[in-house]
């Protein structure tokens, strides 16, 4: 399938992450130095945080990145609270339906947190979106902090150092990430465009534009660029109606395609990243697929409908969704 440009372009290397030389000088050293202390990753969004962290995994533990790493997402989880636990394969097997958000919160930091770590001194436990833990949660994750310490580092991702109470800051050492300057994000879509073969699909003011427009957001401005590159968007005010479009556009290729795991990530990015609820989603990618669309896939598309509307997890449903609609179109 045709990738997302935003994560067909991800950095994958500290060299590659645009505009952060400091924080990425330091990761890099700790890196080398095998050894890294409880961190607060501070930044607004598309600043390249969770891509350098994710590069920091991959360099340290090579191999065993994914089995020492394990990142919540602080925001989702008590935003949609159980329905999201009991949806989400991450969590699903460590989720008690009996006990609050919170204790399953504890619970699951505890879990990770006291895993050995597999040929590495420690374990890294990513909070997402730090900014929204509540404060009784915090005061939980000092004293779980002070108690797996030896073996385990905690990083808090978050978009202000406020956010976090005074104990869990005393124990971090803060990292920030400034906003990608407009010189260097313009240059990079240049970049992008010339790998694509679009070097003249854009025009200059649409690509200056874009790039202050996007304030500091790398993220947002590749979205923004595929946008006007590929559906010849060019006004404003449709660029962030077009972003949910953009993955439904990209979660159809993917069914049809048979990769059931982009599917999933495109479909949980809307619920996650935009607050769509699951029928909601149906009906963007139902639309996204007419080209696609046959009466096996319908079938698919109606008993997702049906389970979700008789009040199943969401999350679990469109997973199932995703690897049924996969299957359809695998069988042709």
């Amino acid at each position: 399938m045709n990738t997302l440009w935003i994560e067909k372009y991800r950095p994958k290397s500290f060299e590659e992450l645009l505009g952060q030389e400091a924080a990425a000088n330091v990761l890099k050293s700790c890196a080398e130095a095998q050894n890294l202390p409880h961190l607060m990753v501070i930044g607004k969004s598309g600043t390249g945080k969770s891509s350098a962290l994710e590069i920091f995994s991959r360099q340290f533990y090579a191999e065993a990145s994914s089995e020492n790493t394990a990142v919540i997402p602080v925001s989702v989880m008590f935003s949609q609270g159980h329905a999201y636990l009991e949806g989400c394969e991450r969590f699903s097997h460590l989720y008690d339906k009996t006990k609050s958000v919170l204790a399953n919160f504890k619970y699951i930091v505890k879990w990770y947190a006291s895993l050995k770590p597999l040929s590495a001194p420690f374990r890294m436990v990513i909070f997402d979106g730090a900014e929204d833990l509540p404060k009784d949660a915090q005061a939980a994750l000092r004293r779980i902090m002070e108690r797996y310490s030896a073996t385990c580092r905690f990083i808090f991702v978050t978009a202000s150092a406020a956010s976090l109470i005074d104990p869990v800051r005393s124990r971090c050492v803060p990292l920030y990430f400034l906003p990608i300057p407009y010189p260097l994000i313009k240059e990079h879509l240049g970049h992008i465009l010339q790998a694509e073969g679009m070097a003249d699909a854009v025009s200059s003011d649409l690509l200056d534009m874009i790039s202050m427009g996007a304030k500091g957001d790398l993220r947002r401005a590749v979205m923004y660029l595929e946008l006007a590159a590929c559906y010849d968007v060019s006004d404003p005010l449709e660029f962030m109606k077009s972003e949910t479009s953009a993955y439904s556009s990209a979660a159809s290729r993917a069914a049809v395609a048979g990769d059931v795991k982009a599917v999933q990530s495109a479909l949980e990015t809307l619920m996650v990243s935009y607050g769509m609820t699951a029928g909601e989603v149906l009906i963007l990618l139902r639309k996204a697929m007419r080209d696609y669309f046959t009466p096996d896939a319908a079938l698919v598309f109606a008993a997702a409908d049906t389970a979700v509307r008789a009040g199943q997890s969401e999350y679990l449903q469109m997973n199932v969704f995703a690897a049924e609609l996969c299957a359809v179109y695998a069988k042709k």
